[in-house]
């Protein structure tokens, strides 16, 4: 071996001696996160660069680190560029899906009505300081009761309906017109800015939601022949949008194939909570036997005497 292929071996062994260390760091963040294999990465010119250089389990790895250190950081909404970019990258990676749609449905959710809660307590603050006209006063909380009924009915239970959802967006409609009556009124700028933001919350709300059911569902096309992303789809409607007509659509698919019990016992309870009984009770039947049989027992005794089992 030459010289100068000495000194290329010595270089490449020096640039390696990093990434392995990379490696490790990544693997053990992993096994804490209780994650899988390859994911992960931010679209950026190291990560382009080793997209070009094929490696793409690399590039992904980097960019679920970015991931994690938003997520503990609690910056929810840089992550939804690197989930698009890991999904772009290995789209048959079921997790990025699931945690991407559950990241928007549940967390980036839960952060724009966090951001609710906090504008009303703004509100309470501020209100006792303006010097306001009676019909001001009436509209100014009119605006403020309808949109946190909006807010607290999408936390407690999400619209399922086209023309639910519609009427949310008329109330929501209604409240902007009446807030721009405020804008040109120099004295009342400030309580104008904190309704237009409070006004967008139930819209961010309902837009957060929807992105994530889609997500999954966009995750679903390319991972057809699975059962987790219908499961996650399903329990999504189910827990987070109380919707078990979509829960039970996508859980009767989860089943069709290879999938672990909870799977059945979440769809039992789906089909009792849309009112098909009958097929709630045949839906336990096939827990009989199983670690679920104790509870399959107790639903199947309790909905045959005209119960409901389900809380």
């Amino acid at each position: 071996m030459t010289k100068r292929n000495w000194i290329k071996l010595f270089i490449a062994v020096i640039l390696f001696i990093p990434i392995g260390f990379l490696q490790v760091s990544i693997d053990y963040s992993k096994k804490l996160e209780d994650l899988e294999s390859n994911i992960l990465l931010m679209p950026g010119q190291i990560a382009g660069s080793l997209v070009l250089s094929g490696f793409k389990g690399l590039a992904a790895d980097l960019l679920w680190l970015n991931i994690e250190n938003y997520w503990h950081s609690g910056q929810h909404y840089k992550m939804l560029p690197l989930f698009d970019a890991i999904a772009w990258l290995q789209p048959t990676y079921i997790i990025v899906w699931a945690v991407g749609g559950w990241h928007m449905a549940y967390n980036v959710f839960a952060t724009v009505r966090s951001r609710g809660e906090n504008l009303l307590k703004e509100y309470e603050k501020l209100i006792p300081n303006l010097s306001l006209t009676e019909l001001e006063k009436r509209e100014i909380e009119g605006i403020v009761k309808d949109i946190k009924n909006l807010i607290d009915g999408l936390a407690r239970d999400y619209p399922k309906t086209e023309e639910k959802i519609k009427e949310y967006f008329s109330i929501t409609d209604k409240c902007f017109n009446q807030n721009e009556k405020f804008k040109e009124n120099k004295k009342l700028t400030k309580i104008y800015e904190l309704l237009s933001d409070l006004i967008n919350v139930p819209v961010e709300m309902i837009f957060w939601y929807n992105n994530g059911i889609s997500y999954i569902k966009k995750g679903i096309s390319y991972n057809p022949d699975r059962y987790d992303l219908y499961f996650e789809a399903g329990w999504t409607y189910y827990h987070k949008g109380k919707d078990y007509k979509n829960a039970v659509r996508y859980l009767e698919k989860a089943v069709k194939f290879p999938h672990p019990e909870y799977v059945d016992d979440v769809l039992a309870h789906a089909y009792e909570k849309n009112g098909q009984i009958d097929l709630a009770i045949k839906q336990w039947e096939k827990l009989l036997g199983t670690s679920f049989d104790s509870i399959a027992r107790r639903a199947i005794e309790t909905l045959k005497q005209g119960k409901p089992f389900t809380p």
